[in-house]
Parts: C-alpha cells; structure tokens; sequence
C-alpha cells in the first residue's frame, strides 16, 4: 500500500527528489548526500515543534512526544547530548552516529511501497544499496507542488519553504524543474530560503541547516577538484 504524500517528512521528500527513479541513485556525492538528509531530519523535528534552536544550539523540548523510526533515534541522540549543539555539529554527527542514515531515511518509503531497495555488490566486493521508484505518485505530487511554487509563484507553507531551502542549499532546482525554468526557478528558491514564509523557531533551523550543508557541498567539491588535480 501507497504512503499518502501529507505524511512524508522532509528528509523523505528530498530523498524522492534527488533520487534517480529508475536507477534508484543520485549524483550528489555520498558524505553531502548523508548531511543532506540529517540537515532535512533536523527541519523536520523543528517544524512538528519537537526542538527548537535557542543561542545557536538545539535545544529537545521536554513536552516533545517520541515520533517512530529516524526521527525517534535522531531525538534519542539530541537528548542524550549534556552539551547542546547546533546544527552544524549534528549535520555532521548523525550519518555516523546512525549509520546507514540514507537506508533510515528511506525505510517507511520503502516499507510503503513507494521504493524498492536493491541491495548488490560493486566489482563483487563493495555493498551497494540503490531505491529505485515502485510508485511514482508521491514523487509526483510533491514535484508539482514545488513546481507551483517555483514557477507559478504560488506562496508556500511552512513545510514547502523549508523543502525548498533545503534544494537550495544543495543547488538540486534542476530535479523539480525543466531546463527552461532553471534560472528563474533558483532565484525564487532564494528568495524563499532567505524570506520569512517559516515561522521564527523553524526559521533558524533553516538558516543552520542550509550554512551546514552549503559547507558540506563546498568542501566536497574542493576534495573532488584536489582528487581530480592530483
């Protein structure tokens, strides 16, 4: 059975974004792709008012109910840290810390029936996990809604905004709209990340997570181009 797209989380619906439908991969590079998907799990507990940002560090709040699955051992960690961090740290800590943190992420899409995991060897020694697309309609309906935003100019919620700063950051406008809509798509999606469409508490989850994930992708680039000189 279908997952319903209004319970897909952030970290869910940048996953189906950036994922090759049919080969199940995509071309971000691995460690950028990992805090990619923290940054978009750490937007997910600020806008359902799990945690908040508080002095440039996270803070769980004590009323927060236990969610299921990565959002639960994501908080089980936050709480568990005497020392509260801001989201850079946590950008970088959870792909270690929950390890294998893409498989997490795509658990329930899995489990739903909207991914398929194909799980082989590369060159027979390297284990290799890809999620091809089973059911193509949630990918669907959150392109379109995306699309409504980033070329019909349609306002987005809460959600759609933080989804949108989150393609930013990675520079991935090209994965909800064509080529001829690119330029004018990236200007409105910084228009969006930088604006005021979240509410103040998820706002600076926003501004974090984006400046750790923006950090990530240039250094990722600069080991790509030293690897590639070298």
């Amino acid at each position: 059975m279908a997952m319903a797209t209004d319970r897909l989380g952030l970290h869910e619906e940048l996953l189906l974004l950036v994922l090759d439908d049919e080969k199940g991969s995509d071309s971000t590079t691995y460690s950028t792709a990992d805090q990619a998907t923290a940054g978009a799990i750490l937007m997910e507990l600020a806008i359902r008012d799990l945690v908040r940002y508080e002095d440039k560090s996270l803070q769980v709040l004590d009323d927060a109910s236990a969610p299921e699955g990565v959002l639960a051992d994501t908080l089980a960690l936050l709480r568990a840290q005497d020392d509260p961090k801001g989201a850079k740290h946590w950008v970088a800590k959870l792909p270690k810390e929950l390890k294998p943190l893409r498989a997490r992420a795509a658990a329930d899409l899995v489990a739903h029936g909207v991914l398929e995991e194909d799980q082989s060897k590369l060159l027979g020694i390297f284990s290799r996990t890809r999620y091809p697309t089973r059911d193509p309609e949630p990918e669907r309906a959150v392109r379109e809604r995306l699309r409504r935003v980033l070329v019909d100019g349609q306002e987005p919620d809460e959600r759609d905004s933080a989804l949108v700063a989150l393609v930013y950051a990675l520079e991935r406008e090209k994965d909800v709209v064509g080529r001829e809509h690119r330029k004018a798509a990236r200007k409105r999606a910084k228009e969006i990340a930088e604006g005021d469409a979240v509410g103040k508490a998820v706002r600076a989850a926003v501004q974090q997570v984006q400046g750790a994930i923006i950090g990530a992708t240039i250094a990722a680039s600069a080991s790509a181009a030293v690897s590639g000189g070298s």
